[in-house]
C-alpha cells in the first residue's frame, strides 16, 4: 500500500477526538485538586462548563471506544477487501513496545522516588501488593492498589487496555468470520455485567470498570470500524455534489451527536452531586448511551469536509496526539505532587493560585508528555529493528 493511499484512508479527525477526550479527564482531576472555577464571561453572559468538568471522568469510557474502532479498523479493511488480515505477533510485540516502556517508567519512578520516601505505605504487605499488583498490570483485582495506590491513580486504565488486547486478536478472528454474533455477544455480555452491578451488588466501587464493564464499548468502537469502512466505500462512489452533500450532513450530524452527550453529561452530574453512590450507578447507567453518542461523534466527523476536518486533523492535534499517553498517565500524579509539596491550604480558595496551579500542571505535564514520548519512541525503533535483525 503506497503512502498516497495511507493518506487517503486515513482518519484525520480522530486525531482531534483523542486530544480532546483526554484533556477533558485531564482537566477533571487537575480540577479536583485546584478547585477552579469552570465558567467564562462572553459578551457580557457568564456560561458555565462545570457540569463538563464534574463528569470528564467519564471520557476514559470515549478514549476506550476509540480503541476499539482503531484497533479493528485493519481488520474491517482486510474483511472488506478480502485481504489478509495483521498478523498476531506484531499485534503483541507492537502494543508491548508502544504500552510498557512508559507505564513502567511511571510505576517505577513514583514508587522509588516518590512513595517510599513519603512513607505512604503502611505495612510492607500493603507496599509489596501496590508494587507487584502494578507491575504484572492486576491492581484492578485489589481494592487498595485500585483505589489507595500513591503510585498512580489513572493505570487502571491502562491494565483494563492490556487485559483486552490479550484477548483482541481472538475477537478479531472470530468479529471477521461472524460480526454479528461475535458482537452482539460482547455487547451482551457488557450489558448484563453492569446490569448485574447495578442492581445486585451494593457496593459497586469494585466492579464499575473492571474489563467485562466495557465489552459492549469495545464491541461498539469494532462496529464502528466496519460501519466507516463501509461508508467510505459508498462515498468514494458517489458522484461529487452528492458526496459533499453527504459531508456538510456529517456536520449537522456531529452537532446532534455533541447536544446529545452535553445531555448525558448534565444527567450524570446531578448524579455525582448527590452522592458517590449515585455516581457510579450513574457510570453503568449512562456507559451504553455516552458510547452511542460517542461512537456517532466519531463516525459523522470521519466524512466532514475538508475545512471543518482540518481542525480536528490539523498538526498540531496529530503532535499533541502523539502525546496523549504521556500526558495522560502522568497528569493526575503531578497535579497531586504539586498540591502535596509546593502549595498552600488556601488553593481552594485563592483565584491566582488557582490559576498558577492549573497552567503548571498543563505546562509540566506536557513538556514531561513530549520528552518521555521522544524517547519512548526511539526504544519503540530501536526494539523493532533489533527484533528484524534477529529475524
Amino acid at each position: 500500500m503506497g503512502e498516497k493511499d495511507n493518506a487517503r484512508r486515513e482518519i484525520g479527525a480522530l486525531y482531534g477526538f483523542r486530544v480532546l477526550m483526554t484533556l477533558l479527564v485531564a482537566n477533571f482531576h487537575i480540577w479536583q485538586q485546584s478547585w477552579l472555577p469552570q465558567t467564562v464571561v462572553l459578551l457580557g453572559k457568564r456560561i458555565s462548563f462545570d457540569y463538563i468538568t464534574r463528569t470528564g471522568y467519564i471520557f476514559v469510557d470515549g478514549l476506550i471506544l476509540l480503541s476499539g474502532f482503531l484497533l479493528f479498523l485493519p481488520h474491517a479493511r482486510c474483511r472488506r477487501e478480502g485481504t489478509k488480515p495483521p498478523a498476531v505477533l506484531p499485534f503483541y510485540r507492537n502494543r508491548l513496545w508502544r504500552i510498557l516502556p512508559s507505564y513502567l517508567l511511571a510505576v517505577l519512578a513514583a514508587y522509588f522516588l516518590f512513595a517510599l520516601p513519603q512513607g505512604s505505605y503502611a505495612s510492607d504487605g500493603a507496599r509489596r501488593l501496590d508494587l507487584w499488583s502494578h507491575l504484572t498490570l492486576t491492581q484492578t483485582f485489589f481494592l487498595q492498589p485500585y483505589y489507595g495506590t500513591p503510585l498512580n491513580g489513572v493505570l487502571w486504565t491502562v491494565c483494563i487496555e492490556m487485559q483486552f488486547y490479550l484477548l483482541f486478536p481472538l475477537l478479531a478472528r472470530w468479529a471477521r468470520k461472524k460480526p454479528g454474533l461475535t458482537l452482539s455477544l460482547m455487547m451482551a455480555a457488557g450489558w448484563l455485567y453492569r446490569a448485574f452491578v447495578y442492581f445486585k451488588i451494593e457496593d459497586t466501587a469494585m466492579y464499575i470498570n473492571q474489563l467485562p464493564a466495557f465489552l459492549d464499548v469495545y464491541a461498539l468502537g469494532m462496529l464502528g470500524a466496519m460501519g466507516y469502512e463501509a461508508g467510505r466505500a459508498f462515498l468514494e462512489k458517489c458522484a461529487p455534489r452528492l458526496r459533499t452533500a453527504l459531508q456538510w450532513a456529517s456536520a449537522a450530524g456531529l452537532a446532534l451527536c455533541v447536544w446529545i452527550v452535553l445531555q448525558i453529561l448534565q444527567a450524570q452530574c446531578t448524579l455525582g452531586l448527590q452522592s458517590t453512590a449515585s455516581l457510579r450507578l450513574g457510570q453503568l447507567k449512562h456507559r451504553l448511551p455516552l458510547a452511542l453518542a460517542l461512537l456517532g461523534c466519531i463516525l459523522t466527523s470521519a466524512f466532514l469536509p475538508r475545512p471543518l476536518e482540518w481542525l480536528l486533523g490539523n498538526r498540531l492535534m496529530r503532535w499533541l496526539s502523539g502525546l496523549t499517553f504521556n500526558f495522560y498517565i502522568w497528569h493526575q500524579f503531578l497535579a497531586v505532587q504539586y498540591v502535596r509539596n509546593w502549595f498552600p491550604n488556601t488553593l481552594h480558595s485563592d483565584p491566582g493560585l488557582q490559576w498558577a496551579f492549573t497552567v503548571l500542571c498543563y505546562a509540566s505535564t506536557l513538556v514531561l508528555a513530549a520528552a518521555l514520548t521522544a524517547v519512548t519512541d526511539r526504544l519503540a525503533d530501536w526494539g523493532k529493528a533489533l527484533w528484524k535483525r534477529k529475524k
